[in-house]
């Protein structure tokens, strides 16, 4: 069977207000991304008549998103996550995968850190705090999948 795996190259991650309308600003010279995933905490609901463990899925948390970029203090998505941290503010994301899928999460900057060494370049680590749920948008329909044109 054909693998489905998707490329990295042409992902692309966008940030916007929370506000409506929503304008998506990109966020450039992203060199890599992590997440978004998370897990649920396990509630322990074993009682004196439990022959064994019993147990129940807590809240789901999605928990973070981390980005590394080239640091460009000219790109507007770079700005956007700069001035949110400092603010403190929500903001929405959405990453848009080469396949069509997409994510969209709210979150809270935590961390902006802009890093270099000799004979290199200066990028930054970016984490987010993911709030809420993140939706997933499946995939367009493939072309050979849709009905053809008459």
């Amino acid at each position: 069977m054909a693998s489905g795996a998707i490329r990295t190259q042409g992902t692309v991650i966008a940030v916007a207000n929370i506000t409506t309308p929503t304008t998506f600003i990109t966020i450039g010279e992203i060199i890599s991304f992590d997440g978004p995933g998370g897990k649920a905490q396990v509630i322990d609901i074993t009682n004196l008549s439990s022959t064994g463990k019993e147990k129940l899925p807590g809240l789901p948390d999605e928990g973070q998103f981390t980005l590394m970029v080239n640091f460009n203090a000219l790109d507007s998505g770079q700005q956007e996550l700069r001035g949110s941290r400092i603010a403190q503010e929500l903001r929405h994301l959405k990453i848009t995968f080469v396949d069509g899928g997409i994510a969209t999460f709210d979150s809270y900057i935590m961390e902006f850190k802009v890093s270099g060494k000799a004979d290199s370049k200066v990028e930054a680590s970016i984490g987010l705090e993911i709030t809420g749920l993140v939706t997933w948008t499946d995939p367009v329909l493939l072309a050979e999948d849709m009905p053809l044109a008459a």
